[in-house]
């Protein structure tokens, strides 16, 4: 059983400020959470993992007679092996996950940035292959999953250097994702889903393999679900030109109402293709999306 520790650390507040990626997701994973199985196979020919204690009557020939020599200690080398598990995110980084209301910790995109690269190291720590799909329509990232401190650095490299513009990942580059899948894969797709909810179906319909799974983890602004306090409140389309000038007294109640209405919908939908389907708020710490992920989580053949 996943334990999660209460800790401020894992508040986006405070997570945001951290610029390094890699060490972000150390932080959070090595730091809040225990009992995470780590798959280890002691021998040659897998990535060393790290040295632990030399227990009696263990084969001889895992001990580090170099560090013996050297401490006079008896310890052994452990090593990580591959589950053949894949593990791949989906990153939307088009213009509407730019968005950060008043109060809130961070953009849609950084909290989505932030939650991607935990995930990933997840599956780094667990031995899975990791690959990443993501970007927008103008801008796509295709990393195939692989296994390996390597790949780790890559995957995460170019989730670091995404920024969120333009329109969403077209139906052309999610036609081209789909025939590249592997044969099996567990694959997360982090968006705020605002945009071609309708194409949703289509694009998420590798999901009724028994050889996929799919968890769609939504991220949203706080006030997208409630509309900010305030005389007059103006409207941008992130994803095109259009604005609108309005009071959001008179449509708050409305606008709240249509929005519960759609999030309602966009759930079944998304339990239609066979996919997972959780919302965050960008104010929620991330430990609410790994546990998410955690418990969704199943062995995929």
């Amino acid at each position: 059983m996943v334990q999660i520790s209460a800790n401020p650390l894992l508040e986006p507040a405070h997570l945001a400020k951290i610029e390094d990626l890699h060490l972000l997701a150390r932080v959070v994973v090595e730091g809040n959470f225990s009992g995470i199985h780590r798959s280890r196979r002691q021998g040659q020919g897998n990535e060393f993992f790290q040295y632990r204690s030399y227990e009696p009557g263990e084969d001889l020939k895992n001990v580090d007679w170099k560090v013996f020599a050297k401490l006079k200690d008896l310890v052994s080398k452990t090593y990580q092996e591959s589950t053949n598990a894949n593990l791949i995110v989906v990153l939307d980084a088009s213009a509407s996950m730019a968005y950060k209301g008043a109060g809130s910790p961070c953009t849609k995109f950084r909290y989505a940035q932030m939650l991607a690269s935990c995930l990933i190291y997840l599956g780094y720590r667990q031995g899975d292959r990791i690959g990443l799909f993501g970007g927008s329509e103008n801008s796509q990232q295709w990393i195939s999953p692989s296994a390996g401190a390597e790949s780790f650095k890559k995957v995460l490299y170019s989730i670091g250097g995404m920024k969120p513009e333009g329109k969403d990942l077209g139906d052309m580059a999610w036609t081209k994702f789909k025939s590249k899948l592997p044969k099996q894969a567990t694959v997360v797709v982090i968006s705020d889903f605002l945009e071609k909810e309708t194409q949703l179906s289509d694009r998420l319909s590798f999901a009724h393999s028994t050889r996929y799974q799919s968890i769609c983890l939504q991220v949203m602004d706080p006030l997208e679900e409630v509309l900010p306090e305030g005389d007059a409140i103006q409207f941008v389309e992130l994803e095109g030109v259009e604005e609108l000038s309005v009071s959001p007294d008179r449509i708050r109640s409305a606008y709240q109402t249509e929005m519960q209405q759609y999030l309602g919908e966009l759930s079944t939908l998304i339990a239609g293709t066979g996919s997972e389907f959780y919302t965050l708020l960008t104010n929620q710490d991330i430990g609410f999306g790994i546990r998410q992920f955690l418990g969704m989580q199943r062995s995929v053949k």
